[in-house]
C-alpha cells in the first residue's frame, strides 16, 4: 500500500496535519478559478423537477465528486501485480466540509462508505467530517433545459452509460415496457458525448411521445488532476447523482442495467486482480450503494440490476428482439476511451471489447457491429503485448473450464470466488447458488460456439496459415504441449506447484499462491518445463534445445509458410542468403539430429569424452540450422543474421521467461533464478525437496 495521502476538501481546515504539497492533494468545488477547481454540473434539469434537496443529498453528492476527483488525481503504483493488486492500493484519507458533519461521522454511514468504496476501487478509505462554513446553493450545481417543459411525470431513474448493456436497458424500460423514464449519462469525454446524443436522438425516433429524458452530468477539473485512468469510484458519483435526481423526483430507487458476468466479477486470471478488476456493479457494491443512500435517505432506497441474470449475448438479444440492431453500432463497451478515433471507437482488447466481440457472435448479431470499428481483431490479428495475450487466453480457458463442470458443487469448488456474491444476492442461497452457476455455464457456452464458429469461418486461412501465428484462432487451432508427459486431468485437486502447459499458454504457480498465465517467452518456458520435470539431473544443452528444434521440423513439415524478414535470436550463421532451407533439408535436419541423439548416448555408455565432444559440436551446427531455417508456428525462415551459440541462447530464453514471471510472481521468479542453472548441462537444483507437477492439463 502506497503512503498516506490526505485530501483536504473546500475550506476545510488542517488543523494537526503538517501540510505537504508533495503528499497532500487540496480539491474546491466553488470559490475562484485555479489548479484544484473543481466544476460539478447536472445539466437538462427540468424547472419543475427543481425543488429543495435536504441537506444530506447534497452532502452526498459533494463527497462523491470529492472522491471521485480524488480517484483520478492521485496515481496508483507501478504497473506490476506481483502482490496480486495490493501495490495499487491507495491510502486515501479525506478531510471533508459537511453540512451535517454529526450525520457523517456516524458509524454506519461511516462504515458503509470506507467498506462499499475500498472494495470498490480496492483503496483504503479514512473521513473526517467537519462543519461546513461556506456552502454553494444546489442550485449553483444545475443548468436548466430552454422550456422547462415536463411531458409525464418520470416514473424510473436509468443509469444510462451508452454502453451496450445500459442501451439494451433503455429499450426494455421505454419501448417495451412503456415507462416514462430518466436516462441519466456521465459526461466525461467530446467523443463520448456525441455517441451518446446519436443513441438519444435513436431511442427517441423509435419512443416517439414516450421520448426518455436525458440528463447529463460533468465533473471539469484541470488537467494536473488527471493522473489515474481506471476511475474504479466512478460508479459512485454516478449514483448519487441517480439518487438525487431520484429524490427530486420523489422516487425511491435508481436502475443499473448491467449483465451478470461482468457484475459478478469472477477475475478470470491472477493477474486481473483488485481495482483492476471492475466492479461497478457487483451485488456487494450494490448493496453498499443501497446501504449508503437509504441512511442519506432517512427511509429504504433501492438499487437494482435487473439484468443480474443474463449474459452479454443475452443482452444484445434484447436489442435485436425489439427491432434496434442500427443502435449497436452506435454503442460503446470498451474500456479505453483514450484510444478512440472516429475510424475506431473500440481498442478491440481490453475485457470488456473481448466480451462484446464473443457475445456478438453468440448472439448471431456481429453483422450489426463492424469489425472496422475495433482497433484490433484479436481473431484474427496479431497481438503485440503479453497483457492482451494472457487476457484473451484466460478469458477463453475460464470457458473452457466452466463448461466441463458437470454440477454446481464442482464448480463452486473451482471457482470459491463466486461463492463470496452469494449473500449479497436476494433470495435462498441454494437457489442463488444454482442461478448463478446456470449463467456462468450459459456464458462459457456462448464463448465457445462463438469460438467454434470464428474457427469454422477461417478454417482455410487457419489451414493455410495465412493468419499471423500469434492471432487468437491459430493459437487456440495448434496449441498443444511439446512434452511428452501424460497429460492430467483438470477434475484433480490442483497442486501448490505446477508449472505446465494448458491449452495454448503455460501456467504456474508456486507455494500455493495464485496461477500465472505465460505467454510471450514460450522456448523459456518450455526449457524451464524440461528442467523441473527432472530434478537434480543434469542433462546436455545440446539435447535439450535440439529435441525441441526437432519438435519444430516436425511443424514445418506440414506448413506452406514463410516467415519474411524474421529476426533470429539464436543459431549460427550458414552464410547464405534466401531461403535458410527447404523441405527436404528440414527432413534431413532432423533425421541427422535423432541418429546424433543416439550416438551421443552410446558414446556416454563408452565413457568417451572426445567422442562426445565431437558429437555435441556437429549437434549444435544441426541446431542452429534447424532453428535458422523454422521460424514461429513452424514457417521458414529468410534470414543472414550472426546467431549466438547453443548455450547463449538457452540461457536467454530461459532467462527472458523468469524476468517475464518476475512481473507477476517475484517469489516464483527469485526461486527459478536461484535454482536453475544454465552452462553445457542444465539443471534444477534445490536445497528443499519440491515437488512440480509439469503434465498437460487436458479436458477443459
Amino acid at each position: 500500500m502506497q503512503d498516506k495521502r490526505y485530501i483536504i476538501c473546500g475550506n476545510a481546515p488542517t488543523d494537526g496535519i503538517e501540510e505537504n504539497p508533495d503528499r497532500d492533494l487540496r480539491l474546491r468545488l466553488w470559490g475562484k478559478d485555479g489548479p484544484d477547481k473543481i466544476t460539478l454540473r447536472i445539466e437538462d434539469i427540468h424547472k419543475k423537477m427543481s425543488k429543495d434537496v435536504p441537506d444530506s443529498f447534497q452532502d452526498l453528492l459533494e463527497i462523491a465528486t470529492y472522491v471521485y476527483s480524488a480517484d483520478q488525481a492521485i496515481p496508483r503504483g507501478a504497473d506490476d501485480v506481483d502482490s496480486f493488486g495490493h501495490g495499487w492500493r491507495r491510502d486515501l484519507h479525506f478531510i471533508i466540509p459537511v453540512r451535517k458533519p454529526d450525520f457523517w461521522n456516524g458509524d454506519d454511514i461511516h462504515q458503509a462508505l470506507r467498506s462499499t468504496l475500498g472494495f470498490l476501487s480496492d483503496d483504503n478509505y479514512h473521513f473526517e467530517f467537519v462543519k461546513l462554513k461556506e456552502a454553494q446553493a444546489f442550485q449553483g450545481y444545475l443548468k436548466f433545459d430552454d422550456d422547462g417543459r415536463l411531458f409525464g411525470y418520470p416514473e424510473q431513474v436509468v443509469m444510462f452509460s451508452g454502453g451496450l448493456d445500459s442501451l439494451a436497458g433503455a429499450i426494455d424500460e421505454v419501448l417495451n415496457e412503456k415507462h416514462k423514464v430518466v436516462l441519466v449519462t456521465h459526461k466525461s469525454t467530446p467523443k463520448l458525448n456525441t455517441r451518446h446524443r446519436r443513441l438519444e436522438k435513436m431511442i427517441a425516433d423509435k419512443a416517439g411521445e414516450n421520448a426518455p429524458l436525458h440528463i447529463g452530468v460533468r465533473v471539469n477539473k484541470n488537467k494536473g488532476l488527471n493522473y489515474e485512468y481506471t476511475q474504479r469510484s466512478r460508479s459512485f458519483l454516478y449514483v448519487s447523482i441517480g439518487a438525487t435526481i431520484a429524490k427530486m423526483l420523489n422516487l425511491k430507487s435508481v436502475r443499473f442495467y448491467e449483465n451478470g458476468v461482468i457484475s459478478l466479477n469472477l477475475p478470470v486470471c491472477a493477474q486481473v486482480v483488485g481495482g483492476r478488476a471492475t466492479r461497478t456493479t457487483h451485488p456487494r457494491v450494490i448493496r453498499g450503494f443501497q446501504e449508503i443512500i437509504s441512511l442519506v435517505a432517512g427511509e429504504p432506497f433501492t438499487i437494482e440490476n435487473p439484468y443480474i441474470w443474463k449474459t452479454k449475448a443475452g443482452v444484445i438479444e434484447v436489442i435485436t428482439k425489439a427491432g434496434c440492431q442500427d443502435m449497436i453500432a452506435a454503442s460503446t463497451t470498451c474500456t479505453h476511451t483514450w484510444e478512440m478515433t472516429n475510424h475506431h471507437t473500440h481498442c478491440g482488447t481490453c475485457s470488456q471489447c473481448i466480451d462484446r466481440r464473443f457475445a456478438m457472435i453468440a448472439a448471431k448479431a456481429d453483422q450489426y457491429d463492424p469489425v472496422e470499428a475495433y482497433k484490433a481483431d484479436i481473431f484474427t490479428q496479431s497481438r503485440s503485448k503479453d497483457e492482451d495475450k494472457i487476457m484473451t487466453a484466460a478469458y477463453l480457458e475460464r470457458a473452457n473450464q466452466v463448461r466441463e463442470q458437470d454440477d454446481i458443487t464442482q464448480f463452486i469448488a473451482r471457482f470459491s470466488e463466486v461463492s463470496r456474491v452469494f449473500r449479497y444476492l436476494n433470495g435462498n442461497s441454494g437457489k442463488v447458488a444454482q442461478k448463478v452457476y446456470d449463467l456462468y455455464k450459459r456464458h462459457a457456452k456462448e464463448v465457445c460456439d462463438a469460438m467454434d464458429t470464428m474457427v469454422g469461418r477461417n478454417i482455410t486461412a487457419i489451414r493455410q496459415r495465412t493468419l499471423p501465428g500469434d492471432c487468437l484462432l491459430r493459437t487456440v487451432y495448434e496449441s498443444g504441449s511439446v512434452i511428452s508427459v501424460p497429460a492430467i486431468p483438470v477434475e484433480q485437486k490442483q497442486p501448490d506447484n505446477y508449472f505446465r502447459k494448458r491449452g495454448g499458454v503455460w501456467a504456474a504457480r508456486f507455494n500455493g499462491n495464485a496461477e500465472v498465465l505465460v505467454t510471450g517467452v514460450d522456448k523459456g518456458a518450455e526449457y524451464i518445463n524440461f528442467l523441473l520435470a527432472r530434478p537434480n539431473k543434469e542433462t546436455s544443452v545440446y539435447e535439450i534445445v535440439c529435441g525441441f528444434a526437432i519438435d519444430s521440423c516436425n511443424a514445418v513439415l506440414n506448413s506452406n509458410e514463410t516467415d519474411e524478414g524474421f529476426q533470429v535470436t539464436q543459431g549460427v550463421p550458414l552464410g547464405d542468403t534466401g531461403f535458410v532451407a527447404d523441405r527436404k533439408a528440414v527432413e534431413q535436419y532432423r533425421e541427422t539430429a535423432h541418429e546424433l541423439l543416439r550416438e551421443i548416448e552410446e558414446a556416454r555408455a563408452e565413457n568417451n569424452d572426445a567422442e562426445i565432444q565431437r558429437l555435441e559440436n556437429e549437434m549444435t551446427q544441426i541446431t542452429a540450422a534447424i532453428n535458422e531455417a523454422v521460424g514461429l508456428g513452424g514457417k521458414l525462415r529468410k534470414s543472414n543474421d550472426k546467431r549466438k551459440n547453443i548455450r547463449d541462447a538457452f540461457r536467454s530464453a530461459v532467462n527472458r521467461a523468469i524476468t517475464y514471471l518476475e512481473k507477476y510472481d517475484k517469489p516464483l521468479a527469485a526461486h527459478l533464478k536461484e535454482s536453475i542453472k544454465c552452462g553445457n548441462e542444465p539443471v534444477y537444483r534445490t536445497e528443499e525437496e519440491i515437488v512440480w507437477e509439469v503434465r498437460p492439463i487436458v479436458n477443459e
